[in-house]
C-alpha cells in the first residue's frame, strides 16, 4: 500500500478525458480530467461541489465512455473558477494509474476525427452544450477564442488572393463562385477549428501543468 508521502510525490499526469461524477447518487456533473495522480485528480466542471463534498467518479482513460473506466470514491479538497481538485478515498490501483499514463503517451493524431465532431458538435447547439465535457473549455472561453480566430481567418483568407490577384486567370463567374465557396470551406470547416483547438489544448495543457494541490 502507498504511503502518503509516495502519493504525494507520485507524478501528476496530464489528461483530457470524460469523468462522470456521482453524489448523493445523482449525477452532478460530467467534468473533464485535467491531470490524475495516485492520490486525487483535477477537473474542469461546470458545476462544481463545495470543499468537503464527498463523490464516486467514473473515469475513462480513453476518453469515451464506450473504453474502459476506472471507478473512484474521493472528497472534494479545492473548488472554485470551474474546477476541482478531488482527494482519492483509496489509492488509485498501479494497473489504473498506467493506463492513464499510456494514454497520456499515445499519438494525437488517433483522436484527430473525433476532435472534429466534438467540435463542431458544439459550435453548431446555439448553447454550446456538453462545451466543458466534449472541449474542456468553459463556453465564455469558447466564445473568446471563436471569435478572435474568425476575425483572424478574415484577413488571412484575403491576403493571400489579394496578393495574387493579377495573375489569376480568367474564368466563368460561376467557376470563380464555386471556388470562393471552396476556399472559405477549407478556411472555415478545417483550418479555423484546427486553429481553435490548439488554443484549446494548450490552455488544458497550461491547466494540468499549474502546481495545483
Amino acid at each position: 500500500m502507498s504511503s502518503p508521502k509516495d502519493l504525494r510525490s507520485s507524478e501528476r499526469i496530464p489528461i483530457s478525458t470524460r469523468v462522470k461524477m456521482v453524489s448523493k447518487g445523482k449525477v452532478i456533473a460530467y467534468a473533464i480530467g485535467l491531470n490524475i495522480s495516485m492520490g486525487g485528480v483535477l477537473v474542469h466542471a461546470a458545476q462544481t461541489l463545495p470543499v468537503g463534498s464527498t463523490c464516486q467518479l467514473a473515469i475513462y482513460p480513453s476518453g469515451t465512455e464506450g473504453g474502459r473506466r476506472v471507478m473512484a470514491e474521493g472528497t472534494v479538497i479545492r473548488a472554485g473558477e470551474g474546477q476541482m481538485a478531488i482527494r482519492f478515498a483509496q489509492p488509485l490501483a498501479q494497473e489504473s494509474y498506467q493506463a492513464f499514463a499510456q494514454a497520456s503517451a499515445a499519438p494525437a493524431s488517433t483522436s484527430i476525427l473525433q476532435a472534429y465532431r466534438n467540435y463542431f458538435r458544439v459550435s453548431f447547439d446555439q448553447n454550446l452544450a456538453d462545451c466543458e465535457t466534449l472541449l474542456g473549455v468553459s463556453k465564455k472561453t469558447f466564445r473568446t477564442v471563436f471569435y478572435t480566430t474568425f476575425s483572424t481567418c478574415i484577413p488571412l483568407a484575403i491576403l493571400p488572393v489579394w496578393l495574387i490577384r493579377a495573375s489569376i486567370p480568367a474564368a466563368p463567374n460561376l467557376l470563380k463562385i464555386a471556388l470562393c465557396f471552396i476556399y472559405a470551406a477549407l478556411w472555415l470547416m478545417i483550418l479555423q477549428p484546427a486553429m481553435d483547438m490548439t488554443v484549446f489544448r494548450f490552455l488544458r495543457k497550461r491547466e494540468a501543468t499549474a502546481p495545483k494541490a
